[in-house]
């Protein structure tokens, strides 16, 4: 996997960009980069761009452990908008199965196609 974090401070969002085959293992890896970065403050927004994911290794149970860990680290994401792109079916798919199953969580997810529709959720204005 290949991924890039951008933080914006000013507009209090994180982009998050992911390609190639991706497991839970990296998407926990990516999670804790953001929390622990310098710049990062709990309650940011996050935008989720994994349009570039061409094989997503990700299980239901994977999702359920995922979301469980997730969490743990509930007071370091704070109460942002996660807004993920996803335009292939499995990507989508799962990653509206991490929306339903981490409602309970203070983070709310929305899963997006088209990156228009994610900023026009989160409020931002993102260079495309």
């Amino acid at each position: 996997m290949c991924h890039r974090i951008t933080i914006d401070k000013e507009r209090k969002l994180a982009e998050i960009t992911a390609n190639g085959r991706v497991n839970v293992l990296e998407l926990k890896d990516i999670f804790l980069e953001i929390v622990e970065h310098e710049d990062w403050q709990a309650g940011f927004n996050m935008l989720c761009d994994y349009s570039g994911i061409e094989n997503f290794d990700v299980t239901t149970k994977d999702i359920d452990d995922i979301t469980e860990w997730q969490t743990s680290i509930d007071a370091l994401i704070g109460d942002g908008r996660c807004a993920v792109v996803a335009c292939r079916d499995a990507v989508y798919g799962m990653s509206r199965m991490w929306k339903i199953i981490s409602s309970e969580h203070s983070q709310q997810i929305c899963v997006f196609r088209q990156m228009n529709d994610a900023v026009t959720w989160l409020g931002n204005t993102v260079e495309e």
